[in-house]
């Protein structure tokens, strides 16, 4: 039987649309690890360094964007472990291929100490010195603007809060949303933020900011042991702007932390 040729026409149309609408979905989807990385220090054994392995994983992972936290930069601590002082976020750009960026929250051991983040291609950075009302450590966010594949901008912050007072990571977490629910574009921000799902501070986000591991059935431990460790690695996104594809947990071993994987799709 002969197909006319007005069907094979159809057909050839609703395919190529369909590819076309397929492509550009994958074009907008987003895939971001947090991870925080103990200062490139082997936590079982000191004195040992491990960034090889840790950009060896993040090249495996190929994620967009990596929020990276306890990052030295030119530090002595570095340059025990590793024979010379290192900037580690440049030692990973260098390792992985991608572009690389360090937010300096404070000055430490001849050097700097902070966050870290890392982007698949080229972005446009800031650091955000964040509030510390209670005293201790100075802490940070880093900023970049990133262009997905499609063309589409983004806006992603990295950060480490406060581990010493909760009225600091109350103050940290005000300062970030309302940055945050400034922004124009889509944004996403991630980190170690050192409190749990029942905390003040998990509370008092709200909104429109959706915490990728708050199903019941993600509440995997990101900190300490599988078995009974914390949740306190986060990505949070704006619920109005993506959707959450997938949220995992790597039981890897090279940090006191999990590294956290999370795939969004930009609607």
């Amino acid at each position: 039987m002969k197909i006319p040729q007005s069907k094979i026409y159809l057909f050839l149309l609703l395919f190529g649309l369909s590819y076309s609408l397929l492509a550009q979905s994958a074009d907008k989807t987003i895939k971001i690890l947090s991870y925080n990385i103990y200062h490139g220090e082997n936590p079982n054994e000191k004195g040992i360094g491990n960034i090889d392995e840790i950009a060896a994983l993040i090249s495996e992972l190929n994620p967009d964007l990596v929020a990276l936290q306890e990052v030295d930069s030119m530090t002595t601590r570095s340059a025990g472990i590793y024979g010379k002082k290192v900037d580690l976020v440049q030692k990973l750009a260098e390792l992985t291929g991608f572009s690389g960026y360090f937010a300096k929250a404070m000055d430490y051991a001849e050097g700097g100490y902070g966050e870290g983040v890392l982007v698949k291609g080229i972005g446009e950075y800031e650091t955000q010195n964040l509030p510390i009302p209670s005293g201790g450590e100075p802490r940070a966010a880093a900023w970049v603007d990133f262009k997905l594949s499609s063309g589409e901008e983004i806006t992603f912050a990295a950060t480490h809060l406060c581990h010493q007072f909760e009225e600091n990571r109350i103050a940290q977490v005000e300062a970030l949303t309302h940055r945050a629910t400034e922004e124009k574009l889509p944004t996403i921000w991630a980190g170690d933020l050192n409190f749990k799902p029942d905390s003040k501070a998990y509370q008092g986000i709200k909104g429109i900011w959706k915490d990728a591991g708050a199903s019941p059935t993600a509440y995997t431990p990101t900190y300490g042991s599988m078995e009974d460790g914390a949740r306190i690695d986060y990505v949070w996104f704006d619920s109005n702007k993506f959707t959450l594809v997938d949220y995992q947990v790597l039981n890897v071993p090279y940090s006191d932390h999990y590294p956290v994987l999370v795939t969004l799709q930009l609607k």
